[in-house]
Formats: C-alpha cells, structure tokens, sequence
C-alpha cells in the first residue's frame, strides 16, 4: 500500500469512505448490531457512520450498556415470521409435486401396457391422437437411423 499525494487523497479517501460505509450498513441489516465509526481526516475534519442512530449508539457507548433486544426485535421477529412463511410455501409447493409425479408415473405405467394391448376401435380419441403421433416418431426415428447407415455405408 503506498501514500497517495495531492488532491487524488480526498478523491481517494471518499471512495474509501463511501464503500466503509456501505459495508458497515450492510453489516447492521445483516446481523442487526448497532455501529458506530468515527473518522478524522488528516486536515481535522471529522467524518462519522452510525447506525440505527446517534443518540442509541451514544447512549450504549456512554453507559457502556447494551439496549433492549425491542428497539430491532420486532423488526427480526417479522422477517422472521415473513420467512418461515416462505419455507412453509416451498414445503407444501414440494409436496404438491411429488404427489402429482407419483400421480403421473402411476398413469404412464398403467398407460404403458395397456394402450398396446387396447383395440383401437376402443381407444378414445385422444389416446388414438397419441399413439398416432408416436408411431409417427417412431417412423421418424426409423429413417434417420436407415440414413445415417445408408450415409456409413456409401462413403
């Protein structure tokens, strides 16, 4: 780290402090501690960040006492609150979908066999659709295989 010279120190020091103070307030909304930082410039001025506001910060320094968990509680207890409400919404999203796969594989496997085994006559329209169009898949599948062959084959 070297020393800066000249007007680029004030420009240098604001960003410094800018990003300090950013991080601090980060820190706060994070963990919710109560900080304080004090600067002094090296022409005398003084440059502070506090937070949740001067006089609690104060008067938790000057009586080197910590203040009651109310003044943020409420705020942790409704984040709180707010977030085991999203956990609940995810469990019973989670559960939805698992319900409605088990569903699923239970029709394909029940599906499976029988839509074969079934007359077509006694299909509906919608299962006939089907397997309508994976026998055209099929067909698709079947002459890409014969082309890519025909194409080793030739060459």
């Amino acid at each position: 780290m070297k020393f800066i010279d000249g007007k680029n120190r004030s420009v240098t020091f604001s960003k410094c402090r800018d990003e300090v103070y950013k991080r601090a307030c980060e820190l706060c909304i994070l963990t919710g501690i109560d900080i304080a930082i004090l600067i002094t410039t090296l022409s005398g001025k003084n440059h502070s960040f506090v937070h949740p506001n001067n006089e609690i910060v104060k008067t938790q320094f000057s009586q080197q006492t910590t203040l009651p968990k109310g003044i943020l509680e409420s705020h942790r207890r409704v984040r709180f609150e707010h977030l085991a409400q999203q956990l609940e919404e995810v469990y019973e999203d989670i559960e939805l979908e698992v319900q409605r796969a088990s569903s699923l594989n239970e029709m394909r496997a029940s599906r499976a066999d029988n839509v074969w085994e079934v007359s077509i006559d006694e299909l509906s329209p919608f299962e006939a659709q089907n397997v309508k169009e994976q026998l055209y898949e099929l067909q698709d599948r079947i002459y890409s295989i014969q082309n890519e062959e025909y194409r080793l084959h030739s060459t």
